[in-house]
């Protein structure tokens, strides 16, 4: 054979090889149609782990006018919750490893935002598994959860409050029956945990014994959402309510001196947590119990995280607790940098934040057609003209097109006259997100080098700005108003 033919015998064995890797590396494929999809960003988020429910975009893709179809081909390390994104509306659904799934938006009103604050009241989005490898997990899923919410809602009463432990006997084999010998073990686990909550909440089987069948020398399923959920109700006031070995007083100090190791030994003391995956499975929902409980000071909950990461030997901790600090810094805006941006105004300039450093910005984020966000755009024009030479102002419309600003600004007898800078919010959704803007109106403090101080700030009808009002100018107001 001459080396000629060898190099190309070898070198398309080398491709297909690569060609077969790069196909077995995508192990999720998701279509979606839908006629409404035309002109929109379409983005695929997962939950990166279902402690911290911090979400991580996989990729996204944007529909140009026309289009009706979208198809996402990713990588997933296991079965895990993944949402479709558009807009502020999601629809959730379990992703099989190695499965692909067709899925349909029914037709839908994407402008519904402009008369609901969807940022605030999440609506879900019409979207239906058309047709899926993953031999009904999604399907037996819905069902298992649509017969336990129908059935509570029919003998809540019995069984939250009589504790009828027959009425809890009857769900179960209800639950049981919806499985069959095919389902693989997500879906077994899953059914577990979820009649798991029921006895729990119900006090239908006594608290230890349960939580000895449920977690005690148990595999813990970091995946499965109905085992995080179970554990979430069970354990997720263990610090402040659900343990007798551990005080208030004992905790706060270990915060203070961020001392991890009197803490996770003094959890071992609850037979169990004798098992230390676990054990520390429970420090890590503490800490997130902690840090949003107004008894501990966050900054000492912070510490004691970024020590656990260089203590523990469990890799799905380390991510967990990197993941908790990720979602921590994101709750706590004060002293974090200000989200980058570039958003356009009516004479079709772009405006980022860069423009407003030298001096604290005061920005705003409205929806012009609300009176709660005119009446306080009212109430910030009387003190534009006082602190312009101290303060800069942005106000963002986050109205459904650029129109809406242009004819307010431009075209109403309100608008007119407020000369600070508006811009249009672009439908850039993730902007919103970045700054945690759920309602209208929405103020925040940035300081001159770009640094968050305030968000939310009060707004100007409850005076918030009085107090950067100049001395001179309240004297001057004084005496206009009061010569003698």
């Amino acid at each position: 054979m001459r080396i000629g033919t060898k190099f190309v015998i070898v070198f398309f064995l080398l491709f297909f090889i690569l060609v077969s890797i790069g196909a077995n590396a995508q192990n999720l494929r998701i279509e979606l149609k839908g006629k409404d999809l035309e002109n929109k960003n379409v983005k695929l988020i997962s939950i990166m782990d279902n402690l911290s429910n911090l979400e991580q975009e996989i990729d996204s893709k944007q529909l140009s006018i026309g289009d009706s179809i979208v198809n996402f081909s990713v990588l997933i390390e296991n079965t895990s919750f993944v949402k479709i994104r558009i807009e502020t509306f999601d629809y959730g659904f379990v992703a099989q490893k190695g499965a692909s799934y067709n899925l349909r938006l029914m037709p839908f009103n994407f402008d519904i935002k402009d008369s609901i604050n969807t940022l605030f009241y999440k609506i879900e989005l019409p979207i239906i598994i058309e047709n899926t490898t993953d031999n009904k997990l999604n399907r037996t899923i819905y069902s298992i959860d649509t017969t336990i919410e129908n059935y509570l809602v029919e003998y809540k009463k019995e069984i939250l409050y009589y504790r009828d432990k027959k009425k809890v006997d009857s769900l179960k084999k209800m639950v049981y029956s919806l499985i069959d010998t095919l389902q693989n073990d997500y879906v077994r686990d899953y059914v577990n945990y979820s009649i798991g909550k029921i006895e729990f909440s119900a006090k239908t089987v006594n608290d230890r014994k349960l939580k000895a069948q449920l977690f005690y020398n148990k595999p813990i399923l970091y995946d499965n959402i109905g085992y995080m959920e179970c554990f979430e109700i069970i354990y997720g006031q263990y610090f402040t309510e659900g343990n007798k070995v551990i005080s208030k007083q004992n905790l706060n100090r270990w915060f203070e001196n961020n001392n991890y190791f009197s803490l996770i030994d003094s959890l071992g003391v609850d037979t169990l947590l004798k098992n230390e995956v676990f054990r520390e499975l429970v420090f890590l929902r503490g800490m997130k119990e902690a840090y949003f409980s107004t008894q501990y000071n966050s900054l000492h909950i912070v510490n004691m995280l970024e020590s656990f990461i260089y203590q523990t030997k469990f890799r799905e901790h380390v991510t967990i607790a990197k993941n908790l600090l990720t979602q921590f810094a994101k709750k706590s805006f004060y002293g974090s940098k200000a989200e980058e941006f570039s958003l356009q105004d009516i004479h079709n300039n772009y405006i980022t934040i860069d423009k407003y450093k030298g001096k604290p910005l005061i920005l705003s984020f409205v929806k012009l057609h609300e009176p709660s966000c005119l009446r306080e755009l009212n109430m910030m024009y009387s003190f534009v003209d006082t602190l312009k030479d101290n303060f800069n102002f942005l106000t963002i419309a986050c109205d459904n097109s650029l129109d809406a600003l242009f004819n307010f600004l431009v075209n109403s007898n309100v608008g007119v006259r407020y000369k600070w800078d508006f811009a249009h919010f672009g439908n850039n959704w993730d902007l919103l997100k970045d700054y945690n803007v759920v309602v209208f109106p929405t103020f925040i403090l940035i300081d001159a080098n770009g640094t968050i101080i305030q968000n939310p700030m009060r707004k100007p009808s409850e005076g918030s700005l009085v107090p950067f009002i100049p001395r001179k100018e309240i004297i001057k107001e004084k005496f206009f108003l009061d010569p003698k």
